[in-house]
């Protein structure tokens, strides 16, 4: 592909896509990906999952795609990935993977704490983990690493995807991250919310999502249209193979 589709949301896999933009074509990569939480990478629903086998061969998946943001970022770009305590350590060994590194990490208070289980704390944040390209900048120095912004999931959702985020939020990371009139790429759109984050701070977007339902819910958004919130889907999560991808056993030492 010689030019950067821009304004759409591109239907498909990412992994594929991402291998079809020029070098150096845009500003930030902020995007929401799967957390792989459970994940298994043995092929077998019965199987435990969480294993550190499993984060180790999710860090492949995660690398894999850093690597293609890292080529199609500017020398002055950031790539903004959320994450949570759980699945922070394997976006570090991602990104050591794709010889990237980290920068910062940006704590997103949700002021309302969510469920937990009876054995541990109730959690009241995500994070936002930044890996900053060799020239980038972050133009306002005043900015600290936390942000607050409430967030009932339940209650202030407007789309049936279940990770759904706050306009607010991406539109605070696009704020910090990415100069005026800029691109953002979310090569995990999901139902479009960085996308009109981007939109309504005035900067170019690019919008990847492997699921034509939420493609659908995407669109819509983006055309101003309103939507009715449908009970969300539920899918396990799991570590597939990929080509050119490899697994911790296949003689790839940690």
């Amino acid at each position: 592909m010689d030019s950067l589709p821009l304004d759409t949301i591109l239907h498909g896999d990412c992994l594929e896509l991402l291998h079809t933009l020029p070098d150096a074509s845009v500003d930030a990569v902020v995007t929401d990906p799967p957390y792989m939480i459970g994940a298994s990478s043995v092929g077998s629903g019965s199987a435990k999952s969480g294993t550190w086998a499993d984060m180790e061969n999710a860090a492949y998946w995660y690398a894999a795609w850093f690597t293609e943001t890292k080529r199609i970022l500017r020398l002055t770009g950031f790539l903004a990935v959320f994450t949570n305590w759980r699945s922070l350590p394997t976006l570090m060994r991602a990104l050591t993977l794709a010889k990237m590194m980290p920068t910062s990490c940006l704590v997103w208070d949700k002021m309302w704490i969510g469920p937990g289980g009876r054995n541990g704390l109730r959690p009241r944040y995500e994070l936002v983990l930044v890996s900053a390209m060799p020239d980038a900048v972050v133009p306002d120095r005043a900015a600290p690493d936390i942000f607050a912004c409430k967030w009932m999931a339940g209650n202030m959702k407007t789309t049936s995807h279940p990770a759904e985020k706050p306009v607010a939020v991406m539109q605070h990371l696009c704020r910090l991250l990415v100069p005026a009139g800029g691109v953002v790429l979310d090569p995990f759109a999901g139902s479009g919310t960085t996308c009109v984050a981007a939109r309504d701070e005035g900067m170019r977007y690019l919008g990847m999502e492997r699921e034509a339902e939420y493609v659908e819910i995407a669109r819509v958004r983006l055309a101003g249209e309103t939507l009715k919130p449908n009970k969300p889907r539920r899918k396990a999560a799991m570590v597939t193979p990929m080509r050119g991808v490899p697994t911790l056993w296949e003689g790839v030492s940690a």
